[in-house]
């Protein structure tokens, strides 16, 4: 089953801003592409993010959602599929937000390649915020099955351990392929 989480950044120390800007292109990169964005260099690709945030007002809320997509190697057995499904997952934030898509290989049990989409709140249009909620993920859940017509689990954030023994769970849901209309 391919795998979709959602994680949020908000409150980001400069080191951890450091660490997602340069992680793209680690050393699992395969390839980066910036929309909008300066994909060849981290320090420019930050600042373009912030000025974003910043012209609109938002500089201090939260400035970036990733979408880390994993996929099988039956949906994307090679590095061109998996670019173009990401392409094509892409597109309905492509000409309102910033992204950083970094996408990277590595060799898991079901998977080969996963890419890492850090993809601006502010719409650089009118400076509306794009939420981590879940009339925004579902559809970008539901997007992702439906392109790859195979099944997708949503997951936002990670498991986080609490006290003792216990963990807050992220939340899951799967999202079936609907037949897409000609």
């Amino acid at each position: 089953m391919n795998i979709l989480k959602i994680f949020t950044y908000a409150g980001c120390s400069q080191d951890y801003w450091d660490h997602i800007m340069t992680y793209p292109s680690n050393e699992d990169s395969v390839a980066v592409k910036g929309y909008g964005v300066d994909d060849s260099n981290p320090e420019n690709a930050e600042r373009q993010f912030k000025a974003t945030a910043e012209y609109y007002g938002n500089e201090r809320k939260n400035h970036l959602n990733q979408y880390m997509i994993s996929f099988t190697r039956e949906t994307a057995p090679d590095a061109e599929t998996a670019m173009a499904i990401n392409e094509e997952f892409l597109k309905p934030l492509k000409d309102d937000h910033l992204i950083l898509a970094g996408q990277h290989k590595k060799h898991t049990e079901s998977s080969d390649y996963h890419f890492h989409n850090y993809v601006s709140t502010t719409n650089l249009r009118n400076g509306k915020m794009l939420h981590a909620k879940n009339e925004n993920n579902f559809p970008m859940a539901q997007r992702l099955a439906n392109i790859t017509q195979q099944k997708v689990l949503l997951q936002i954030g990670d498991d986080i351990p609490t006290d003792g023994n216990n963990v807050k769970k992220a939340f899951r849901k799967v999202f079936k392929p609907q037949k897409i209309k000609e």
